[in-house]
């Protein structure tokens, strides 16, 4: 299980014994006491090498650093409730005030009161583990306490795990359980839970001898039981990375009245990186102190600042080097393509004066707008009773190419008025004119006949 400082990497595992069959690369984590033989930094420094951890990882810190404590409280809002756990947590921690970090994760809750999980160290040990991890380069995200991590595990494995019958065949009560977790290095962590989460939590020591481990466990059922009146443990369970020798296992069965339950620490490993990453959930422990927070994000904003900088100087040199070279490089353009136009004009000169002269002759060709033409078709669409006597051609100057507004303007008279309209009519449905304009008729009172204007423009692109 969890000895010492758990740091656990990027798919936060289990931690394993030295002389342990090995864990899987994705179940892997490293364990380190306070040994001189294994400095804390060193371990960082190895965690680091060893396991990419990318983004910072959480650590799990033992009961020998941290001050542990389940509390029950009446129920309160969280200000009020964090408030008076700072109260408890000051009575058993060796300093107070400012020199305390504390914090909790509700267990259990119900209308009258609330149950923590409280921890607290002293700023002073925070400042040494920071100092450890400042050499080795190692980010915390989150810091946890190994009990309760211990418990977290254990839990899921007793959730799926039906707890064995009784002696006289019922079977026990669910959720009450004594826990013992014998950790590689030799500490004991004693874990009390009923139905809701732990009700206990300490760790029994290190080195214990049978003897000295059924005293302390049934010390640790004394406090319970004078706190906790109506509680008995249904259930003795002991994790152990090697098979429990007979004398330990009389020893808690002697303390608990139990036949303790023996789980291999590697059949938990399936639960250690939920139990662990948690980072996602709202109220769990945090440790980490608001002061190495407020420092981080100021070295955040600091490296943020300087990364803006030096992208703006870059920037800025980008823009300035485009400046001076854009403008040298579209003069280059602009002068060869010059240098392109003058080498052809000669030749765009000649085929422009060829077509100017092509268009004229066409022009000079083109029958279709001649005064004879138009008079044709004049006469072939003049009604019976329809006289002209003035006829008009303006064909304008087609020199440049291009065709004139020129027409015809016809001035006549008719017996009928009907004959002027259908002749207008009869001519505005040739492509080649435009809608004629029409003055009059109007009637000769000597002649007794319809005098009348006809002007017709030559459609653009008429034929």
């Amino acid at each position: 299980m969890i000895d010492g400082a758990t740091l656990v990497a990027a798919t936060r595992p289990l931690s394993r014994a030295p002389e342990a069959e090995p864990a899987p690369a994705h179940l892997r984590s490293w364990s380190f006491g306070a040994s001189e033989e294994f400095a804390r930094a060193d371990a960082f420094a190895q965690a680091v090498a060893d396991c990419p951890v990318e983004g910072g990882a959480p650590l799990a810190l033992p009961p020998d650093i941290l001050v542990t404590r389940v509390i029950s409280l009446p129920a309160a809002d969280a200000e009020s409730l964090a408030s008076m756990v700072r109260l408890k947590m000051e009575k058993f921690a060796p300093v107070a005030d400012d020199d305390l970090e504390v914090d909790y994760e509700v267990i259990g809750a119900s209308e009258s009161q609330t149950r923590v999980f409280a921890v607290a160290v002293p700023v002073a040990t925070l400042d040494a583990l920071a100092a450890d991890l400042e050499v080795s380069g190692l980010a915390l995200t989150r810091i946890d306490s190994s009990l309760l991590c211990e418990w977290r595990s254990l839990s899921q494995w007793l959730e799926k795990t039906p707890a064995p019958a009784r002696h006289d065949g019922t079977a026990a009560q669910a959720g009450r359980t004594a826990a013992i977790v014998a950790l590689p290095s030799g500490r004991y962590d004693f874990i009390a839970a009923d139905e809701t989460g732990p009700i206990f939590a300490r760790t029994l020591g290190s080195a214990l001898e049978p003897e000295d481990l059924s005293r302390e466990l049934t010390l640790s059922l004394l406090d319970i039981a004078a706190e906790t009146p109506d509680f008995a443990p249904e259930r003795a369970v002991v994790v152990t990375p090697a098979p429990l020798e007979p004398r330990f296992a009389s020893a808690i069965a002697s303390a608990t009245g139990l036949p303790p339950e023996v789980v291999s620490e590697s059949a938990l490993r399936p639960y250690v990186e939920c139990a662990l990453d948690r980072e996602a959930e709202e109220g769990c422990i945090d440790i980490v102190p608001s002061a190495w927070r407020d420092d981080e994000r100021a070295a955040t904003a600091k490296r943020n600042f300087i990364y803006g900088a030096v992208a703006a100087v870059v920037l800025w040199a980008a823009l300035f080097a485009a400046l001076m070279i854009i403008p040298r490089s579209i003069g280059r353009q602009t002068d060869a393509l010059r240098a392109e136009i003058a080498a052809i004009m000669p030749d765009y000169g000649d085929v422009a004066d060829t077509r100017t002269r092509v268009r004229l002759i066409q022009s000079y060709e083109d029958r279709s707008h001649s005064a004879l033409e138009t008079l044709r078709l004049l006469c072939e669409r003049l009604p019976d009773g329809v006289t002209v006597g003035n006829f008009a051609y303006d064909r304008n100057d087609e020199s440049s190419g291009r065709r004139g507004p020129g027409g015809v303007k016809v001035a006549g008279d008719a017996a009928d008025s009907d004959a002027i309209l259908r002749l207008k009519d009869s001519m505005d449905e040739i492509p080649l004119f435009e809608a004629a304009r029409l003055k009059g008729p109007s009637m000769d009172g000597q002649r007794r006949r319809f005098k009348f204007d006809l002007d017709w423009r030559f459609a653009e692109g008429g034929e």
